[in-house]
This record gives structure tokens, C-alpha cells and sequence, in this order.
């Protein structure tokens, strides 16, 4: 079975509706999607809903940013309810675990300022927390050296980092939907935690329009931090 973890709504930087997030997901011939927008769940209900009548199961999920400076990703899946933005790292995996959720490190180790967990931050992590997944393949772009050594950091920590998973990152619906998967034997979670989960690539990818990426960047960097700092988020 195939399931892609990492998907975003126009509830944070996608742009996408939960409507489309699921067609996109039936499409792409997919099993399963979490539904993980910064900051907020607020399209999980509606995602959910299409997803029943499509046949598609929905996993209640969020990427929560960390404090700042670092202002690190962490995703939580199966969650009852939101996590609240701007916690430490591991208040954050805490308040995942506290709701009998699952902790997931998304992205690792890419050559960005902020939301991507680095090599020492994720060594002072899991000195003291356990995660329950990590990100081995992903869309954003990392180069083959840090691919190299996300590969061997897993490698020597797999008890610490929980199950190898996939993801695409999906802001985009159709054009980007399961580009990265993780494949799965009966139900999703048990897989997780047994870890024989199997990320891998799964197709191309349509070719997102110049106009439709900048849009989205607008978005995410300009837009919604703005509105945050308004309080209207």
C-alpha cells in the first residue's frame, strides 16, 4: 500500500483545498495521505470527509514550527488535536507523545536557515527523545553529499529515529501528489511503529507553473508570517 505523509492545504502554504488535496490523492492511486499543515488542522475535518467517500483514509497530522532561532519542523501524526507553535524541539516531540501520537522528523539536514532539523540539533534530540519516523526521501532539494549523510546518520541511530518514511511535501495537489511515498503493509500505523515501512520515489512530477510557485511563496514567506504577526492567525 502507498501513503503520502506530507501534504499541505490552503489552511497554511498549500494551494490546494482539501477537495482537491484528496482527488489528488485518488489520482496519484495513492492509499493514504496525512493531511500536516503549518501551525493548524483545520482542514483535517474536511479532508477526512472527502477522503471516506473516496476511499482514500486521512491521518490527522501538523507541522509545528519550534522556537526560534532555529525554528525547526517537527511533524505529529495521529493527532486529537492542535499543537501550539514556537515550543522547543522536545516540549514539542513531548506534547506529540502526550497525545499518544506519533513524532516524525521531516525534511532532515537540508542546507536551509530554519524549519529543517540539522546533525547536531537531531544527535542533542534523540540523546534524550525518541522519535518514532524520519524522513529519508523527500522533494526538497538536499544534494548528494547531505543525502549521504542523512543516510549514515540513520544508519547508526535507526533505534533512536524510528521508521524510514517518504514523503513529497505536496503544496500543490495533482502537480505533486505521492512524487515521494511510503510504502506500508496493513494498517499504517503499526507499520510505523514496527518499522517495515519503505520510502521510495513513485512518479514524476507534472512541472508546477512558474506563476503558481511564486504564488505559493508569496505565501508562505511574506502572506502568513504577516498575518501572524497581526494575530490573525
Amino acid at each position: 500500500m502507498l501513503a503520502d505523509p506530507h501534504c499541505h492545504t490552503l489552511s497554511s502554504d498549500g494551494m490546494v483545498t482539501p477537495a482537491e488535496l484528496v482527488d489528488a490523492a485518488v489520482k496519484a492511486h495513492l492509499d493514504l495521505i496525512a493531511v500536516t499543515d503549518h501551525d493548524t488542522m483545520a482542514s483535517v475535518n474536511e479532508a477526512r470527509e472527502r477522503g471516506e467517500a473516496a476511499g482514500i483514509a486521512v491521518v490527522a497530522g501538523q507541522e509545528v514550527t519550534t522556537a526560534w532561532p532555529a525554528q525547526t519542523h517537527i511533524m505529529g501524526w495521529f493527532l486529537n488535536k492542535p499543537l501550539k507553535r514556537g515550543m522547543s524541539v522536545e516540549d514539542t516531540v513531548d506534547a506529540i507523545h502526550d497525545q499518544g501520537a506519533l513524532a516524525i522528523v521531516p525534511h532532515p539536514f537540508m542546507p536551509v536557515y530554519f524549519g529543517s532539523i540539522q546533525p547536531g540539533m537531531l544527535r542533542r534530540l534523540i540523546e534524550r527523545h525518541e522519535v518514532d519516523g524520519i524522513e529519508l526521501m523527500f522533494t526538497p532539494p538536499i544534494g548528494a553529499r547531505r543525502r549521504k549523510q542523512l543516510k549514515a546518520f540513520y544508519a547508526a541511530n535507526r533505534d533512536r529515529l524510528g521508521a524510514a518514511v517518504g514523503g513529497s511535501d505536496s503544496h500543490f495537489g495533482g502537480y505533486d501528489m505521492g512524487r515521494v511515498v511510503t510504502e506500508y503493509d496493513g494498517d499504517f500505523r503499526t507499520s510505523i511503529q514496527k518499522r517495515t515501512t519503505v520510502p521510495r520515489s513513485n512518479r514524476d512530477g507534472e512541472g508546477v507553473p512558474v506563476g503558481l510557485v511564486l504564488r505559493q511563496q508569496w505565501r508562505s514567506m511574506v502572506e502568513l508570517p504577516v498575518r501572524r504577526l497581526r494575530g490573525e492567525l
